[in-house]
C-alpha cells in the first residue's frame, strides 16, 4: 500500500527525504507491537513500549497542563519521537485528564529520514483525534522554518531516538534558545550547601550558568559548616543537636530568602542539601521568585525530597523511572532526568612532577568515602598496589596504610592528581546495604564523569543508566567483583587499550556530560516551563545596540552605561542627553543626529 506522506508532512524539504529514505525492517513482540532498531540501537522498549511511553510523557506532561491554563492553545514538540509511540501515549494522557484534544498541535522532529518514513508507514496513532504533524532535520536547520503556530510550544525529550541524533537536536533546539542565553538578563542566585558531595555540584552550577551568559550571585553557606559541627561541642544531648540543626537551617533559609529578595532573583538554583525549607520555599514563591531543586543523591536512601519537591517550581533528577512515577503521583508538576556531569575547567588531563607521581600515584586507586559494600571489597585487595583516598573508613585500614594519609577529606585539585597518576581508576558506587555490588543501581555518580575528563582510565561497575551515557568502547563496566578483578588483571597490561578508552570516554564529556550541558538543558526546561522567565532572557534594546556597534568602543561604552529597563527606545535614550549644559560627547551627537534622522524619515514617509 502506498503512503500519503503528504497527510503528516507540510515542507517540501521532509517530504522528499522521507520519500527517498531507505525502508528499515521492524519485527513485532509478543503483543504485535512493532519493534525498530536503528544502526544497532532499539528505540524503545521491545517488552512494553506503550507503558514505556506513557510513562515519559507522565513525567513531562506537566509543563502542557500549566502552559494550558495560561493560554487557549498548546504545540508540543516531540524531539526524537522514534516510531511514534508518544502520540497515542499523549492522547491516552489527556483523554485521562480531560483536556481536549482540539486545543493541542503535535509536531514531531525527526533528525533521521528513515526513522520518520517508518513511522509514517506505521501510523501507531490513527484513527487520532490530534493534529499530529512531521518534520525532518538536519544540522542546519532553524527552529523557525519549521515552526510556526502562534500558541505557546512545549518541548518533549529525552528518548532513545533523541539520544541517538542528540547533536541534531540540540543543535537545533539551541537555535530555538540562543538569543536567550547571551546578555541575558535573567537573575540566578545560587545558594550552596553547608559541606558534602552535593557541595561541588552547586559550585559546578554557579559556574556554567555563568558561562552561558545569565547574571549569576554564588551564595556560598559553606562558611556555616563550623557553626554545624560544633552543636556536637555544645550538647550531646540528641534532643538539643537536632532543634539547634534545625534552628540554624531555619535561619539559613530565611538568609536565602532576603539575599534573593534584595538582589531581586528571578531564580533561586537549590542542589541536595541546599538548607532552604517548605516554608522559605512558599516564601520565595509568594515573591514572584522561581525555584528549581537538582536533587543529586539516590532517591531511595534519602528521602527528604518528599518534604520538599512540592514547594519546588522544578525538580531535576538523576534517577528516573520509579524515582518519576512518585513525583508525579506526588503531585509535582515539573519535573525532569538531569544527569551529573564533569566541569572541563576543574577535571582535565595533568601533567605531574615525580614528587607529586610518587605521592599520588599507583597502579590501582580508588577516591571516596568508606561505604559498607567499599570496605568489604577493597578490604580483601591488599596485595594490589591499590591506594584509597578519602574519608570514613575503618580504623583498620588507615592503619594498613591502604587508605592514605589518615583517611583525610581530599580536595577536588587532588582528585585531578589522583585521576591523572592511576594506571587503573576504579570506581566503585556506594552502597551501605550490600556486600559488593549494587545489582539495581541506576544513577550514575559525579566520579565516573570527573574521572572521564581528566583523560583517565576507569573500570566502573555497571549502572542501569550507564549505556545511554557511555558506549562500551568508552568505559569499561564490571558487574561483578570476579569481573573486576580480571579486568584489572587485563587492563593493567595493555597500554593501548587503557588510553583508547580514556581518549574517547573525555571526548564524550566534553561533547555531552559537561556542566554548561546540563545546565543549559536545564535552562530550557525552566524557560519553557515558566513564560515570565523567558522573558527575562530576551535581550534588552540597549544590548542590541551595544551588539551592533561591537567595533566601535566609545559608543559601546557609552550605551553600557545607560538603564537597561528605562532605555526602551531611541528616545528614551535620547531624552537623558543633557541638552545646553556644554559640549556633547561623540556617542550623544550620533544619536541625536539618529533620531533627527529618524523623525525626518517617519515625516517624509520613508520611514514607518
Amino acid at each position: 500500500m502506498k503512503m500519503d506522506f503528504k497527510k503528516y508532512i507540510h515542507d517540501t524539504v521532509s517530504l522528499q527525504k522521507v520519500i527517498t529514505a531507505a525502508d528499515i525492517p521492524h519485527s513485532c513482540n509478543a503483543n504485535s507491537d512493532p519493534v525498530v532498531s536503528y544502526n544497532g540501537r532499539r528505540l524503545h522498549s521491545a517488552v512494553d513500549p506503550h507503558q514505556e511511553a506513557d510513562e515519559w510523557i507522565r513525567s513531562c506532561a506537566g509543563q502542557i497542563v500549566e502552559m494550558l491554563r495560561r493560554h487557549e492553545k498548546a504545540s508540543v514538540l516531540v524531539v526524537g519521537p522514534g516510531i511514534g509511540y508518544a502520540i497515542p501515549a499523549l492522547e491516552r494522557y489527556f483523554d485521562n485528564h480531560a483536556i481536549a484534544k482540539s486545543r493541542i498541535n503535535i509536531h514531531c522532529i525527526e533528525a533521521f529520514p528513515e526513522i520518520a518514513r517508518k513511522a509514517l508507514s506505521l501510523s501507531l496513532w490513527e484513527p487520532s483525534e490530534l493534529k499530529v504533524e512531521w518534520s525532518v532535520i538536519d544540522e542546519s536547520t532553524r527552529f523557525s522554518d519549521l515552526y510556526m503556530y502562534n500558541d505557546s510550544v512545549c518541548v518533549l525529550k529525552g528518548s532513545a531516538d533523541y539520544q541517538i541524533g542528540k547533536p541534531v537536536y540540540e543543535e537545533f533546539l539551541g537555535r530555538k534558545v540562543s538569543s536567550r542565553l547571551s546578555n541575558s538578563r535573567l537573575r540566578v542566585l545560587v545558594p550552596t550547601p553547608l559541606y558534602g558531595g552535593s557541595l561541588p555540584a552547586a559550585l559546578h552550577s554557579a559556574d556554567a550558568l555563568t558561562e552561558l551568559g545569565y547574571e549569576v550571585e554564588l551564595m556560598d553557606l559553606s562558611i556555616y559548616y563550623d557553626h554545624y559541627r560544633d552543636i556536637d561541642k555544645l550538647t550531646r544531648i540528641e534532643a538539643h543537636q537536632k532543634s539547634l540543626r534545625g534552628l540554624l537551617a531555619t535561619f539559613l533559609a530565611e538568609c536565602i530568602v532576603a539575599r534573593a529578595n534584595e538582589w531581586k532573583a528571578d531564580l533561586v538554583w537549590a542542589v541536595a542539601q541546599t538548607p532552604l525549607t517548605p516554608p522559605a520555599l512558599r516564601e520565595l514563591r509568594h515573591l514572584g521568585i522561581r525555584t528549581a531543586f537538582w536533587f543529586v543523591e539516590d532517591y531511595r536512601l534519602f528521602e527528604y525530597w518528599k518534604e520538599v519537591c512540592l514547594d519546588y517550581d522544578a525538580v531535576f533528577t538523576i534517577q528516573k523511572g520509579d524515582f518519576h512515577r512518585q513525583l508525579h503521583a506526588l503531585g509535582v508538576a515539573h519535573f525532569a532526568y538531569l544527569p551529573c556531569a564533569a566541569n572541563p575547567k576543574i577535571h582535565y588531563p595533568e601533567a605531574l612532577s615525580p614528587q607529586e607521581r610518587l605521592r599520588y600515584g599507583s597502579e590501582l586507586s580508588f577516591v571516596g568515602a568508606g561505604y559498607f559494600n567499599r570496605q568489604l571489597v577493597f578490604s580483601e585487595m591488599k596485595k594490589h598496589d591499590l591506594k584509597i583516598w578519602g574519608n570514613d573508613w575503618p580504623q583498620s585500614m588507615i592503619d594498613s596504610k591502604l587508605v592514605q594519609e589518615d583517611g583525610r577529606r581530599v580536595a577536588t585539585d587532588e582528585t585531578r592528581k589522583i585521576f591523572n597518576s592511576s594506571k587503573v581508576n576504579i570506581n566503585l558506587h556506594s552502597s551501605p546495604q550490600h556486600d559488593g555490588i549494587n545489582g539495581d543501581g541506576d544513577f550514575v555518580n559525579p566520579r565516573t564523569f570527573e574521572i572521564a575528563a581528566c583523560g583517565a582510565f576507569q573500570l566502573v561497575d555497571s549502572r542501569s543508566l550507564l549505556p545511554e551515557l557511555f558506549t562500551s568502547e568508552e568505559l569499561v563496566a564490571f558487574n561483578s567483583i570476579e569481573e573486576m578483578k580480571e579486568q584489572i588483571e587485563r587492563f593493567s597490561h595493555d597500554d593501548k587499550s587503557r588510553q583508547l578508552h580514556a581518549e574517547r570516554a573525555r571526548a564524550r564529556v566534553l561533547r555531552d556530560h559537561t556542566y554548561a550541558k546540563r545546565l543549559a538543558d536545564a535552562m530550557r526546561f525552566m524557560l519553557d516551563a515558566f513564560p515570565e522567565l523567558q522573558q527575562k532572557t530576551e535581550s534588552s534594546f540597549v544590548d542590541s545596540l551595544i551588539e551592533a556597534v561591537a567595533d566601535d568602543s566609545e559608543m559601546a561604552e557609552y550605551l553600557d552605561k545607560l538603564d537597561r529597563e528605562a532605555a526602551t527606545d531611541l528616545d528614551a535614550i535620547v531624552s537623558t542627553i543633557p541638552l545646553g549644559k556644554g559640549k556633547l560627547s561623540r556617542p550623544e551627537g550620533i544619536l541625536l543626529l539618529m533620531k533627527e534622522f529618524r523623525d525626518w524619515g517617519v515625516e517624509k514617509g520613508v520611514i514607518s
